[in-house]
């Protein structure tokens, strides 16, 4: 009987070696992760000071500390590096969008909340945005097709939100993704606006064009 217990022990639990394997297994899975982190950290700051052209891979190794060949054990080239800032960009920026639209019933303001989260997602992260809707555009579209989903859903949300509108008799009805358009011009203009003048066009100065913008489209939209 004491004999089954022990081998019962060994069978039905992790031992000692396995733990600490596994423990070491997520320690390097960590690491790997705040390496990851620390590459994209560094490659946008380096693209905000130096644009896409400027910057290189090496620079990037540099700034963070390590060897040019370990940042292409994680991403292929530049562009690889740069595609996984959109990537993650836009998986937040898709959050942000999400929040807002479930905290309005009402479908007019439900496309102010989006235009107003958008506005502010680029206010807030200005290398996410411009890589995403202002540098490399082409990266919504363009490249890396199987990996898009972020991207596409996000235009659908505003689409949604549009012709939600259109059939509650709030907004006038015409083409949904030209509506849907129109209303990104608006909000995109108001954006690259504050990022362009951060010194003389302040939070304050987005937030109430914003405010007018949105107030003179939707009396234009309305039936």
């Amino acid at each position: 009987m004491a004999s089954t217990r022990v081998k019962t022990r060994k069978t039905g639990g992790a031992t000692q070696a396995e733990r600490l394997q596994a423990s070491s297994l997520q320690r390097r899975e960590q690491q790997r992760e705040s390496l990851r982190g620390a590459i994209l950290a560094a490659a946008g700051e380096l693209f905000l000071e130096q644009g896409y052209e400027a910057f290189s891979m090496r620079q990037v190794a540099e700034r963070i500390g390590y060897s040019a060949t370990t940042i292409y054990r994680y991403y292929e080239d530049k562009d690889d590096l740069l595609f996984a800032i959109v990537l993650e960009g836009f998986t937040e920026f898709q959050r942000a969008l999400v929040a807002a639209a479930e905290g309005a019933a009402d479908p007019i303001e439900r496309i102010e909340a989006l235009g107003a989260a958008y506005v502010q997602f680029g206010m807030q992260n200005p290398v996410h945005y411009r890589l995403m809707f202002m540098q490399r555009f082409d990266f919504v579209f363009d490249q890396r097709k199987e990996r898009q989903q972020p991207m596409v859903e996000s235009f659908n949300m505003l689409q949604k939100a549009v012709a939600c509108a259109m059939d509650a008799g709030a907004m006038q009805r015409g083409d949904v993704e030209h509506h849907s358009q129109v209303i990104w011009a608006l909000v995109h203009g108001i954006t690259a606006l504050g990022l362009a003048n951060r010194g003389r066009f302040t939070a304050d100065d987005v937030d109430r064009t914003l405010e007018i913008a949105m107030k003179m489209m939707v009396r234009g939209l309305r039936p």
